[in-house]
Parts: structure tokens; sequence; C-alpha cells
């Protein structure tokens, strides 16, 4: 009997000493880890945060070592209240850290914070009262139980149970942040997220447990025992894996998915993050990930701009090898404020890959130069022999009047003359109007603020209109290259006038995302609606059919259409769309697109 006696002495103490080191071992791996931050990770975000859940945390395992080391009842239970709070207030800087290193900041949220104020105030006013019997809203009993060893059971009151309520639901919406950020990040995490978990769930595991009966002292919270694999697992799990420097930027949604490169780097310039993207065209990404912007990538670090203000910045065109091919991107960089202080903490960079905008381009720049060389042969190689063949027939009608001839071949010759001249008076007109379409054919680079009404009256006077009227039905501010709109205008004005009757009258007006020119004239047949624009397309037998041809590049080359109206039925309607324009009365602007 003594010996089965002292047998369970020996096992009891065996216990007792085993809930004694693990506060103790936890305390002292906490303050290891603890300096280890400081020392290495103190301006990482939420840094601060998380040593002070270290702190509290320690705070909290000391007071449980004292409430199992002592065998006074009353220093016991007054241990367990301050034990308790601790517990609170170290699950309370768990919040406040997860809403801080997520960036969501939800502990600013009025509701958020009227909670955890409500949970720590209710415990510290509450609690001195609970334990001089004034209220027993915390606890009902304090019960000091001695087997297998001596440990104070706190029986809930409905305060505290109200308490406890609100602070898990907080932890659980906090588990609930932090998973969705973390399942958020790529590029391999999927260690880190692991220890965080499995860090959370050890302090739930071990009470659950501990209320199971599963554990020795039964009754006694054993969150306690929780607390060393959470502190190692977040520890680890959140600095030595550098997870407190991954940004996810929505990047299973967005980021991941862009089939262009995508660097991020932290507010200390540092590479943190990148995308498949990114890897395929550096593979050598992953043993730079941490390494600051300017170390991994010095000849990028030089071209490329990262904006204080968080405004959004462009660099110039950069070139780079891959795949063995040369490859053009356009650089842009975003700053990432975080939360609702504003400030940058991070940049991405994209890359875009405009190689084919490039060969496009290069391709454009050829075929401008084609043309170039086009207008300078037409304009010496063809104007020279017409203004020598117009030379001669003009001396040739000079020295008809000395030549002795009959009058019915002087007519005759005088005839043939005139018709030759005519003819080269035509040329001269096809040779403008090519002239026309090699040099000012090309793509508008810069425009200005044109008014529709005096840029369409001053083409109305280059044009001979005869006893033609013009009328402006309204004005509009046009964003376009003055010189091809004055074309635009006097190419549709002609068309009208050496088409339609002596008095035409011709209309200017504006449209929704436009203008348009209209006559009253006798219209165009609907056989011949889908040739006008054409090269050549012509009904009349002295045109150079190039006139309207010349409309449709003039507009395009400003990124504009243009097509005839088919329901207008009072003559011919030429529409123009896609036209930036800007009304002063209408609160329009410079660049909008024309509304009405």
């Amino acid at each position: 009997m003594a010996d089965h006696r002292r047998t369970d002495i020996v096992g009891s103490s065996v216990v007792w000493l085993a809930y004694l080191v693990w506060p103790i071992v936890t305390l002292v791996t906490g303050s290891s880890l603890l300096y280890w931050i400081y020392s290495n990770r103190w301006e990482r975000r939420g840094a601060k945060w998380f040593v002070g859940v270290l702190g509290v945390g320690g705070l909290w395992m000391a007071s449980t070592f004292l409430h199992l080391l002592l065998r006074d009842a009353h220093l016991q239970r007054f241990v367990a209240i301050v034990e308790a709070l601790l517990l609170f207030a170290s699950f309370a800087m768990y919040i406040v850290f997860v809403s801080v290193y997520t960036g969501r900041e939800f502990h600013e949220r009025r509701s958020v914070q009227a909670a955890l104020v409500g949970v720590m105030g209710s415990m510290l006013v509450l609690a001195p009262l609970n334990f001089l019997d004034v209220t027993n809203l915390l606890w009902t009993d304090l019960v000091v139980v001695t087997d297998p060893f001596p440990y104070v059971v706190i029986e809930h009151g409905i305060g505290l149970v109200v308490i406890l309520t609100v602070l898990l639901g907080l932890i659980g919406y906090s588990w609930f942040v932090l998973t969705n950020y973390l399942l958020a990040t790529g590029t391999g995490s999927g260690t880190q997220v692991l220890l965080i978990l499995l860090g959370g769930l050890s302090i739930g595991v071990a009470e659950l447990l501990g209320q199971a009966g599963l554990l020795p002292a039964d009754g006694l919270h054993h969150a306690t025992f929780g607390a060393l694999p959470y502190v190692v697992f977040s520890t680890f799990g959140l600095f030595r894996f550098d997870l407190l420097d991954v940004l996810p930027v929505a990047r299973n949604a967005v980021v991941e998915h862009l089939t262009d490169p995508v660097l991020v780097l932290d507010d200390d310039r540092r590479l943190v993050d990148y995308n498949a993207a990114a890897l395929n065209t550096w593979p050598a990404l992953p043993e730079k990930k941490g390494a600051p912007f300017a170390a991994a990538f010095p000849s990028l670090a030089d071209r490329i701009d990262l904006p204080m203000d968080g405004g959004r910045a462009t660099a110039d065109r950069i070139t780079l090898a891959r795949d063995g091919t040369e490859h053009h991107y356009s650089v842009t960089t975003t700053p990432i404020t975080r939360g609702r202080s504003g400030a940058v903490g991070w940049y991405a960079i994209l890359f875009r890959d405009v190689t084919d905008l490039e060969q496009s381009r290069w391709q454009l720049q050829k075929q401008n130069e084609r043309l170039d060389q086009v207008a300078t042969t037409i304009s010496h190689d063809l104007r020279n022999p017409i203004t020598v063949a117009s030379g001669q027939t003009e001396a040739l009608a000079l020295e008809l009047d000395e030549w002795d001839v009959t009058p019915e071949h002087r007519d005759r010759a005088e005839g043939r003359i005139t018709s030759t001249q005519d003819s080269l008076d035509r040329m001269e007109d096809i040779v403008e109007d090519i002239l026309t379409l090699a040099r000012e054919g090309k793509t508008v680079e810069e425009t200005g603020s044109v008014g529709l009404e005096d840029t369409a009256r001053d083409a109305w006077a280059n044009v001979d209109t005869d006893g033609a009227t013009l009328t402006v039905a309204d004005d509009r501010t046009l964003q376009a290259e003055r010189s091809k709109l004055l074309t635009i205008f006097e190419n549709v004005f002609r068309n009208a006038v050496e088409h339609g009757p002596d008095d035409v009258a011709v209309e200017v007006g504006a449209t929704a995302d436009g203008f348009y020119v209209a006559d009253d004239g006798p219209g165009i047949p609907d056989e011949h609606a889908d040739d006008i624009f054409e090269y050549g397309y012509t009904t009349s037998g002295d045109g150079t059919g190039l006139g309207l041809s010349i409309v449709r590049t003039m507009a395009e080359s400003h990124g504009w259409t243009v097509r005839l109206d088919r329901e207008y039925d009072e003559g011919t309607r030429f529409v123009f769309g896609n036209v930036d324009t800007v009304v002063t009365d209408g609160g329009w602007r410079t660049g909008d697109r024309g509304r009405s």
C-alpha cells in the first residue's frame, strides 16, 4: 500500500514537473526569437506587433509558471486571474498583428476597436470586482484542485463567456483574413502557409485536448501548452522564410495569370515577389529574392524610376534577351499603398512585351520612308516633264499665230493644243493629290485644338465655289492637325460643288462623336456607295478619282472613321466619327470623346 502511494506521489511529481518546465521552455524560446527578430527583422512589416505578441506571451508563460509553482491557494487564485488577463491580451495583440501584417488594417474600424477595448476593459474592471466578491460576472468560483498537483480551475461566469465569444470571433476573422492573404501569395509559399496554420491551430488543439479530459490536469486551461509550437512555427514561417515580405496583390486572380513579367518590390526596394512570366524571363529569380533591386538588376534599376508620391511611372523602352531573341518591353511602375495610411508599401513593376508593336513601328517607318521616296520621285521626275510639256504647249500656241494656215486647220490645231493643255493640267492635279496622299497620309502624332467652324470656312475660301453656299449648323472644338482637317473639308466641298448644281447648299455640323458635311445635291446612287472612297474612283471625265480617297486617308490618319450616310435622302452626307472633341459650354475636357 505504501509502495503504491509512493508511486502515485512520484507520478504526480513528474507530471507537475512537466507542466512547470513547458512554460519555461516556451518563455526561453519566445525570448530568444524575440531578440532575433529585434536584431535581424525589426524593420519588417508587422515585426513590431509580432514582437508585442511574443512579449505579452512571455508574461503569460511566466504567470502560468507561478500559478503552477505556488502552493498558497490565495496567491494561486490571484495569479490565475493575471494569467487569464495576459492570455486575452496576447490574443488581442495577435489580432492587431494580423490586421497590420495583411495590410487590411481592420483594427482601425470602430467596431473592431470597440470590441477590443470592450474585451480588455471589461476584464480589467470586472476582474478586481470579481476577486473581491463584489460580482460574479467573470467567474462563479475559483476552485483549487489538488490532483495530480495543485492548480486553479476558473468556473466561467456569463461575462467571461461573452468576452470569450467576442474574442474568439475576432480571432476567427483574423485567421480567415490571414489564410486568404497567405493563399493569395505565390512563388512557393506553401511551406510558410502550413507553418502559420499549424502554429495557430496548436493553441486551439491543446485547449480542446484539455477540455476533453485527455490531459492529466482536468479543467486547467491548456492553451499555454500550444504556445510553444505556435511561437516556433509562426516565427519561422513569417521571418525565416520572409513571408512578411510577400505581397499577394490578388496574384492568383491577376498577377500569376499575366503573360507579361511582373516584379514586386517592398518599400526597401527589395525583390519580394514575381510571377511565372518573370521567372521564364529571369530563371535565376529565386536566388535573388530578398535582395535589393539595385543589386539583383543593376542595369534595370538605373532605368526604372520608383515614384515616391503614389503616382505611376513609365520608363523608356527596354530591350531584354529571352530565348535567344531580343524582346522589347514597356515598363510601368505602380506604387501600392498599405491600408488606410496611404504610405507606399510595395512597387509592382510590369514589363509589357511590345516586341510586335516595335516590329510594326519599324515596318511603318520603312513604309513612310518609301512613301517619301515616292513623293520625291513624283515631285521631281514627273513634275519636271509635265512642266516642260506645258511650256512647249504654250509656246506652240503662240507660234501658231505666226503660221500661214487655213482657218480650218488653225481651229483644229488650237483645239488639240487646248486638249493637250487640259490633259497636262489634269496630270498636275493627279500629281498634287498623290503627293497629298504620300506626304500627309501618315499617322498624326501631334494635334491641337481646332475650331470646326473656322476651319470649315477657311477651307471653303480655298475652293472655287461659284454660287454655292456654306452653313455651319453648330461649332465644336476638335483635337486635330489643322492642315489635314483643311484638306478633308476642301476635298469634300470640291466634291459637292463639282457634282451638284451651281447653287448647291453645303452644311457642316456636329454629331455625337464627331461632325458631318452634307449637301443638297443629287446624292450618290446606291450602286456607287461602296466604291466612292476607293483609290481612283470617279464618275467625272475630268476628275482624278482621288478626292474622297484623300478624305478617308486624312481621317484615318487621325484615328477617325468616315462613312456615307445612306439614310440621308436630301443629297449627300458624310459623317466623321471617333473624333476627340472639346465643347466649352458642355463641360467636356480636352481629349474626351465627343458626346451629345
